[in-house]
């Protein structure tokens, strides 16, 4: 791994058997800057990007490097932007997660997959219910009208 390299770990949603990648930006220096929340326990409390040696980001996991979606800044412009925040508040697993954070880092533009992905799916269950509502109140007033002209 290399100064400015976008890492990912898999990691694992405590007290579940749910995991997600987690993701950083190599320094080049042995450590890590990321986003996480301040308590893993509680990752809608709040949290900020630090920054970490490799061995607490990485917790025993292997870390891989990624490249998608393609850097539109140099190794060492992503390495001083992602510098710059260290200690920025505000991390959200699905509004502002690490994902964002490097993907910004890198591209100018705050993305993660993996929180469309969470987001879909609920919009789809939301979607579900409403038409599964929808289509009971249908019935039911449909069944009320039946009744009272029977």
């Amino acid at each position: 791994m290399a100064c400015g390299d976008r890492l990912e770990v898999q990691q694992r949603i405590v007290g579940t058997t749910v995991f997600y990648m987690h993701h950083g930006v190599d320094v080049g220096d042995g450590t890590v800057v990321h986003a996480r929340p301040d308590d893993f326990r509680n990752p809608f409390g709040g949290g900020r990007v630090v920054r970490t040696s490799h061995a607490e980001f990485a917790a025993g996991r292997p870390v891989r490097v990624t490249v998608d979606p393609p850097a539109r800044f140099s190794a060492a412009e992503g390495v001083a932007r992602a510098l710059a925040h260290v200690g920025r508040e505000g991390y959200s697993p699905l509004g502002d997660n690490c994902e964002h954070f490097t993907t910004w880092r890198a591209t100018g533009r705050r993305a993660s997959r993996q929180a469309e992905i969470v987001l879909s799916r609920i919009r789809a269950a939301v979607a579900r219910g409403v038409a599964a509502t929808s289509a009971r109140a249908a019935v039911g007033v449909g069944g009320r009208i039946a009744f009272r002209t029977a």
